[in-house]
């Protein structure tokens, strides 16, 4: 598994990890130590320690979390912390300046993302969803109508 001071095997990334599960916990630890030059955490689970040397070398070989995803789940984390029962939302990170389009009923619809909203035939909407119910006359998710979410 030696490929000195860490993995670059870019194709051979699947074959290295399909490796770390023939090893055992002994050679895990041994390939910990070598190819990361650290010792591997007090772990007594197989399973656990062979997905944490996985997880490491695919950082390594394909990059790591960004500092924004980082920060971001560092935030989530605490949230979690002090509410255990926080209802996760997902954001659509839309850039202002952005045109959404959408045919219905052989019309198009063009939406175009604001700092603080979002803009359609000349008015501001505080959510998709309101432009998606002005558009249909019925309760949408917004992000749903335009395709921004499955």
């Amino acid at each position: 598994m030696s490929n000195q001071g860490g993995w670059h095997m870019g194709k051979n990334l699947e074959a290295e990890l399909a490796k770390i599960g023939r090893l055992d916990i002994q050679e895990l630890r041994q390939a910990w130590n070598e190819q990361l030059d650290e010792s591997p955490p007090p772990c007594r689970s197989l399973d656990v320690l062979r997905r944490l040397l996985a997880c490491k070398i695919q950082e390594q070989v394909l990059g790591g979390l960004t500092p924004d995803t980082r920060n971001r789940l560092q935030k989530l984390a605490r949230t979690f912390e002090q509410n255990p029962d926080h209802a996760l939302t997902s954001r659509l990170d839309l850039k202002p300046g952005t045109v959404l389009t959408r045919k219905w009923q052989g019309k198009s619809y063009r939406i175009k993302v604001l700092e603080d909203g979002f803009e359609h035939e000349g008015k501001r909407f505080a959510s998709l969803s309101k432009i998606a119910r002005s558009i249909t006359g019925t309760r949408w998710s917004g992000p749903l109508f335009f395709g921004l979410r499955k």
